[in-house]
């Protein structure tokens, strides 16, 4: 029988709080039938790896599926969360089956804790993809997930906590891919939604010490795959398949005990390990990342993946980026690939694409009745126009309903197609009616 929401999984579990104890955390593991040699690989780095260092045993329920085989093949216990790619099941016409549907075929709940130690594993999923009002592809963390996690932290005040989820938190500083999540507003949890909830509660419960993620398939070698807010640290885990956007394939490895721990990044190209970060639980400061600087991808002015987006609010030290404030609210970066990015200013994180500018062309900012907007803050912003090099009008973007810039780039697509289907089946039997009616 499958545990209830929010149980703590005995069989994560280690036997006692001084004891030292291996986490593997795998990223979008979207498995594929042509590349399992290199799963496999990847599989046996992560087990000789957590072996020399005391990983635990079996005891897990085994699960359903080529995901559950390839899983069950560790022979140590495991958990999982879901992303944005869980619940695309084309026979459930509701999330709600969908995701029950989930939780019985992996015999375990979509939300959860364990105590590694003295740590306690926190694990969030996504229980939207139908449901959407636009993309489907968001991660959506419901208010019952946010309740149960405000309550651990509330009843362990004292315990370091590390969290999983699909996607990050918003302000947390991690790299994204800004053509694909932020310009589908996909990038953060609940990205349209509220989405400030979870960095303030790592403001209010400086207990959380380590929060990962994946969803971008990005590598672990730039200098914001590790971020920190805080006392907090933020994680991006790569991929172990081809799905990545670097050509490295890389997971992540927690060594842990009840002083501190040790992040390490594991190389499925090479199969060694790199130490990324080490703390200690009870350090309130930030903890500083170790990745060596040779190893890094790329520096803030080598291109595309390499911090153009990266740059704080208000800098413009590398030449990339052009601000124009238009509000409180919200801020404007033109990059120098063109895009017209919205940034967020609360949190300084980009939440949407405006546009894209060519090359030669420039941006105007005008009032509601037509005249430039003069206020240095920009809150007379109304409209923004974007020019042809000759002067004439390009395009026009005024405010969206929610009273800023960005742009609705990609719809839901599940309820897309439900309708194309609902409409070629009403199409379908409108014309049987009508043979009927000439037959007859």
């Amino acid at each position: 029988m499958t545990l209830a929401p929010g149980s703590v999984l005995p069989y994560m579990c280690t036997p006692s709080s001084e004891e030292s104890w291996s986490l593997a955390v795998m990223g979008d593991l979207h498995l594929a039938p042509e590349q399992m040699k290199l799963f496999d690989a990847a599989r046996e780095h992560l087990k000789g790896h957590m072996e020399s260092h005391g990983g635990g045993e079996a005891g897990a329920p085994s699960a359903a599926g080529v995901r559950g085989q390839y899983l069950d093949g560790f022979g140590l216990p495991y958990a999982l969360v879901t992303g944005n790619h869980d619940l695309e099941g084309e026979e459930f016409e509701t999330d709600e089956e969908n995701l029950a549907a989930w939780s019985e075929a992996f015999n375990q709940p979509h939300y959860w804790a364990a105590d590694l130690g003295r740590v306690r594993l926190v694990g969030l999923s996504t229980v939207r993809y139908r449901g959407h009002e636009n993309s489907n592809h968001e991660v959506y963390i419901d208010p019952d997930q946010i309740a149960w996690l405000e309550g651990q932290l509330r009843e362990h005040p004292h315990r370091p906590f590390v969290v999983l989820s699909h996607a990050p938190p918003m302000g947390c500083g991690l790299k994204v891919v800004q053509e694909v999540h932020i310009k589908n507003r996909v990038a953060w949890l609940n990205h349209t939604s509220d989405p400030r909830v979870f960095l303030d509660m790592v403001s209010r419960h400086p207990n959380i010490k380590l929060w990962f993620s994946g969803h971008f398939h990005l590598s672990h070698n730039y200098r914001d795959s590790i971020s920190t807010v805080g006392g907090s640290a933020f994680v991006q885990v790569g991929v172990i398949g081809e799905c990545n956007r670097d050509g490295n394939r890389q997971s992540r490895l927690l060594r842990g005990d009840s002083r501190g721990y040790q992040l390490m990044t594991v190389d499925h190209n090479t199969g060694r390990t790199r130490l990324d970060m080490a703390a200690e639980w009870g350090d309130a400061s930030a903890p500083v990342p170790v990745v060596p600087e040779d190893e890094l991808l790329c520096d803030p002015d080598a291109g595309w993946l390499c911090s153009q987006i990266d740059c704080k609010v208000g800098d413009n030290s590398s030449g990339f980026v052009t601000w124009y404030p238009v509000g409180s609210a919200t801020i404007l970066a033109l990059q120098a690939g063109g895009l017209l990015i919205e940034y967020d200013m609360a949190s300084a994180a980009p939440i949407g694409l405006v546009t894209r500018v060519p090359e030669g062309c420039s941006l105007q900012l005008l009032r509601a009745d037509g005249s430039p907007a003069e206020r240095d803050d920009g809150a007379d912003v109304a409209e923004i126009q974007v020019l042809e090099p000759n002067g004439e009008l390009r395009e026009s973007l005024p405010r969206n309903p929610h009273g800023a810039f960005f742009r609705i780039f990609h719809p839901n697509k599940w309820r897309l197609k439900r309708q194309q289907r609902m409409q070629a089946e009403a199409e379908a039997e409108a014309a049987t009616r009508a043979q009927a009616l000439v037959a007859a």
